[in-house]
């Protein structure tokens, strides 16, 4: 009896420190109306968890920033595998469904003239990770030479998230290899930038 115990507890003791060792560590990163004024962003309330492992380009005041900040993977041969920024739009008592659809189109354009091929896109009202947002699903490949962080086949997930306590909406802009995913879906729990969406928090 007292061997059975001993080789339970051994059991229990390597799991937990299998456990310890395999939790991620993060960064949470909060970005308050105060700060929002500081870098000179429309005010909105948000926390997120930011895997250490990851990039992360924290806005700073007084230098000129397009969104709340990016977070980036980036591999060994210094190309971008996954990446995550917080942009966001302002709809002034417009609806986000209704009437953000040409901002994101906006978007597209903007991987079309940053050097993206786009061998796909779909714009409108989709369901990722159980709910329909308003977002862009593409496919582009940047060729090399037109860019030195970013080159080859990426799966773009831009998601506009609904704020329930202000008219600024977080768009999330999500981006990888097209060798760390299959599908669209994986961006909510097969990379590293997951944690990102999975922690995001809206607050008042």
């Amino acid at each position: 009896m007292y061997k059975i115990k001993f080789i339970i507890l051994l059991i229990c003791v390597q799991i937990s420190f299998v456990q310890c060792q395999t939790k991620e560590e993060v960064l949470t990163y909060e970005v308050t109306p105060e700060f929002a004024k500081k870098i000179d962003k429309p005010e909105v309330h948000f926390t997120v968890d930011i895997p250490k492992s990851l990039k992360f380009d924290k806005p700073v005041e007084g230098k000129k920033t397009y969104s709340y900040g990016m977070i980036q993977e980036v591999g060994k041969d210094s190309i971008v595998t996954e990446m995550y920024s917080f942009g966001y739009i302002t709809m002034n008592g417009m609806s986000l469904e209704k009437d953000g659809k040409t901002f994101i189109t906006q978007i597209r354009d903007m991987l079309k003239s940053g050097g993206y091929e786009i061998e796909e896109d779909k714009i409108g009202i989709q369901e990722f990770d159980g709910k329909k947002y308003l977002s862009l699903q593409a496919i582009g490949t940047m060729k090399e030479g037109l860019s030195n962080e970013f080159v080859g086949r990426y799966f773009f997930n831009v998601i506009a998230k609904p704020n329930p306590h202000s008219d600024t909406h977080i768009i999330m802009l999500m981006a990888a290899k097209d060798d760390q995913l299959s599908n669209y879906e994986d961006f909510k729990d097969k990379l590293t930038i997951s944690k990102v969406w999975q922690s995001f928090t809206y607050l008042k």
